[in-house]
């Protein structure tokens, strides 16, 4: 008995599959090596078999020579006329000395029949065998011309969808490369007015296009005796925090980033009251907001609180104003997207 041979290949796919040796051996013998989805599927029938974890046996093959048959017949044919020729001396014998002569000469030329005979037939056979041999060799020659036109056009086939990829990707790349610059160039447009506006506003001249928002008055609750927060005033805010603390840019970034998130969270769920309360002595918005000049002043601007002896910011549900917090966001977005706002102001 010997272990049954199994495709090597899917044998070490099933190991690196977490399957043991033994197991994926079993599989690819009994699901006939046909392929990996039919011995995961005989794995998972048989998974609870006993002999799961058992190699499985099959007879050795034993190879049984034959005997050189050529051989048995010419010492057949051999023995056939050894025998014919005792009896023909037995014959010659019995007839006399007479007919000795004759039948030796008879036998001779029968003998030399027969050699010519095989000799004729061994030259048929080997003409036969070289016809043969010729046309097995015009087959070959015609199939590997046909292999090698059919890999010619596969090869110009590949060609083609490779220079079509290539074409493809260039355009693409042109596209792409046009649309960044173009990006660019509005990003520098847009820099450029940034920075035209800052300069106005630090010369004192009026904006060429300034659009107050329209102020929004809840039913809820109206303050017609208030003042209404523009974003001019919470620009102003903002060119102030950063002026105070020009000589620590990374501060003031981080500072404007918190500023970012308290606004957005407030505008995204108006009615969570945790992001309506900020405790003045929380550690991280206290060395990150409060201690820097301007930046619980914006927050007020955005319609926070400031109760006696509290300790908090309160932000009251009916004082939401999403219109104001939407350009509260908008103002710190933009101070943090133009490198120069607030420096070329006095």
């Amino acid at each position: 008995m010997a272990v049954p041979q199994v495709d090597k290949k899917m044998l070490g796919e099933l190991e690196l599959m977490g399957f043991p040796a033994i197991r994926s051996i079993r599989a690819l013998h009994y699901s006939g090596n046909s392929n990996l989805e039919s011995a995961i599927n005989w794995l998972l029938e048989h998974e609870n078999d006993p002999d799961i974890d058992q190699l499985p046996l099959v007879p050795r093959e034993i190879n049984i020579e034959c005997g050189d048959t050529s051989n048995e017949v010419r010492n057949s044919d051999q023995g056939m006329r050894t025998h014919a020729q005792e009896r023909k001396q037995e014959d010659q014998t019995a007839a006399g000395s007479q007919k000795e002569t004759s039948l030796v000469e008879r036998e001779l030329k029968a003998d030399e029949q027969g050699e010519e005979d095989r000799k004729r037939i061994l030259a048929l056979y080997k003409s036969k065998r070289d016809d043969e041999e010729i046309a097995r060799g015009r087959a070959r020659n015609q199939v590997q011309e046909r292999e090698r036109i059919q890999a010619a056009k596969d090869l110009m086939e590949a060609k083609r969808a490779l220079e079509e990829n290539q074409r493809k990707r260039m355009m693409e790349s042109r596209k792409a490369d046009r649309e960044e610059e173009k990006r660019a160039r509005e990003r520098i447009r847009q820099r450029i007015d940034a920075d035209k506006a800052e300069r106005r506003r630090g010369l004192g001249l009026p904006q060429e296009t300034t659009v107050a928002p329209t102020p929004i008055v809840t039913p809820e609750k109206v303050k017609p005796t208030e003042p209404v927060v523009t974003s001019e005033q919470l620009r102003d805010c903002l060119r102030t925090l950063k002026r105070n603390h020009k000589d620590d840019s990374g501060r003031v970034k981080r500072a404007f980033q918190i500023l970012l998130k308290i606004v957005g969270n407030i505008a995204k769920n108006p009615e969570e009251e945790k992001f309506r309360r900020i405790r003045l002595s929380n550690p991280v918005f206290k060395d990150k907001v409060g201690n820097l000049q301007g930046g619980v002043e914006f927050l007020e601007l955005c319609g926070f609180q400031k109760p006696r002896n509290n300790g908090y910011l309160l932000m009251p549900r009916g004082d939401v104003d999403m219109v104001l917090l939407n350009a509260a966001g908008a103002e710190i977005a933009s101070a943090m997207e133009n490198p120069y706002f607030g420096l070329l102001s006095k």
